[in-house]
């Protein structure tokens, strides 16, 4: 048809009258489509070889259009693919974005994409320096402070520089062919899949999806995988020890604090305890311990701990800590060099968040809820440092029946050999000796630390 194809080659008009003459006897009608007019391009760079033409639409029937009144056709993008596809929108259906709450400040991985985010860090850095604040931590938080206005006053709503984005690359792709409007294209395409990439990332941060590394762009499904993971996080109702049910969300409040304070309650009394335990760490053990941390042992650890793991409170995830090492990475090793050599850890290294993660689906009991804390990203790497100094000893002072958290166990070992004793006390059927098997509650196991035992028991052992 007339205006529906642009180029050098016209095509064989024979095959498109048979299949306009079968779309009449389907008495099917072609939909008018929003956006760009053609639907194939072959992307050729030279303007004398440069085609575009309609070939893709889309038809309905008066039955189908009488039942779906409210619909739309759009040319999608097809910047990865020759043809664009064809998008029938039934407005009924289509979601509409949810307007939720201003949160605390976050560092967008997708700002990395951008180099202007590199030179405000730089600045906020030294600015931070020049003013006598100097822990990582005051650093953090003025650069905190210039990203927040960088984004908000410059960089602008993310789907909203999308809109653009596509709106003109649409306007580009409607002007007549010419060098000058194919370079344009190819650059607006650039700059596009750049901010599709970072609302990749938008989402891929919240979905806190470790598995998926590779492949296409997954907007789509980071978006849902993160809805469903906030759904499933969403406490709707509590069960107390007494049974009664409550959902307000003041009163849920206090019934989660007092839980918390009674589970995290210290017992002393450990002492009589610390008499038995036997000094296994000797003195060629603790020179090894003692030996001086050096940067490359500061930055193996930050490499260690992923990308996107959930920030603390600062809202900076490690990719800030990486990507930026040039900048902040001696400010860094300086404060962690100097907490395991004198053991003065600053005080903004415990401002922790406190999350508590689901153990179970519809949960309703606080005994579900495993809470974690989401430290800094600092204070993680002096851990991980820490974590890495004591592995070259653990072999030697744990018994060899405690196989988790030890290179060279395998906890499975021990799962192995509970099964087997299971086994053999259910089948057991003559003799006469008699066993049983008793469960512990370990619902504590892992909920805190006894710090006045635990800081006693490694003086007893040596450390």
């Amino acid at each position: 048809m007339s205006g529906e194809k642009e180029g050098v080659f016209q095509g064989h008009k024979g095959v498109w009258m048979i299949f306009v003459e079968l779309w009449r006897t389907a008495r099917s009608q072609t939909w008018v489509i929003r956006g760009d007019t053609f639907t194939w391009r072959n992307s050729n760079h030279r303007c004398e070889n440069y085609i575009r033409e309609r070939l893709d639409r889309a038809a309905a029937n008066v039955e189908w259009q009488m039942r779906f009144p409210g619909y739309r056709v759009i040319n999608g993008e097809h910047r990865h693919s020759d043809h664009h596809p064809v998008i029938v929108i039934i407005e009924e259906m289509e979601e509409r974005p949810t307007r939720r709450n201003q949160q605390n400040f976050r560092f967008e991985a997708g700002w990395t994409q951008e180099e202007q985010c590199e030179v405000i860090v730089e600045n906020a850095w030294k600015k931070s320096k020049e003013l006598r604040r100097g822990t990582v931590e005051d650093c953090v938080k003025e650069v905190a402070i210039d990203l927040w206005d960088w984004s908000r006053n410059i960089l602008g709503d993310l789907e909203k520089r999308i809109k653009k984005a596509k709106k003109n690359l649409e306007e580009c792709r409607r002007h007549p062919i010419n060098q000058g409007n194919i370079n344009r294209e190819a650059m607006l395409k650039f700059k596009l899949d750049r901010l599709e990439d970072q609302r990749d990332l938008y989402w891929k941060q919240r979905a806190h999806v470790n598995w998926l590394e590779k492949g296409d762009r997954n907007t789509k499904f980071y978006h849902q995988y993160a809805s469903d993971r906030r759904r499933r996080n969403k406490i709707k109702k509590l069960v107390k020890d007494d049974g009664g049910v409550v959902t307000e969300v003041a009163v849920m409040c206090g019934v989660v604090t007092n839980f918390y304070k009674s589970l995290f309650e210290s017992h002393a009394g450990y002492d009589d305890l610390l008499q038995y335990v036997q000094s296994c760490v000797t003195n060629d053990m603790n020179h090894i311990l003692m030996e001086e941390i050096i940067e490359k042992e500061i930055k193996q650890a930050l490499d260690s701990i992923g990308d996107l793991k959930a920030p603390g409170k600062d809202g900076m995830p490690v990719l800030f800590y990486k990507r930026y090492w040039n900048i902040v990475g001696p400010d860094v090793v300086r404060e962690v060099q100097h907490f395991i050599a004198a053991g003065d850890m600053p005080d903004s290294w415990n401002e922790t968040v406190v999350a508590l993660i689901p153990k179970v689906p519809n949960l309703d009991k606080l005994k579900d809820l495993r809470p974690i804390s989401l430290c800094n990203v600092v204070y993680k790497i002096a851990s991980k440092v820490l974590a890495n100094w004591l592995k070259q000893i653990l072999s030697d002072i744990i018994a060899p029946s405690q196989s988790a958290f030890v290179p060279g166990h395998l906890i499975t070992d021990n799962v192995l050999l509970a099964y087997e004793l299971s086994h053999h006390l259910q089948n057991k059927r003559r003799g006469a000796d008699r066993y049983a098997a008793i469960k512990l509650d370990m619902s504590k196991a892992y909920d805190r630390v006894e710090w006045p035992f635990f800081g006693g028991n490694d003086g007893e052992d040596g450390l």
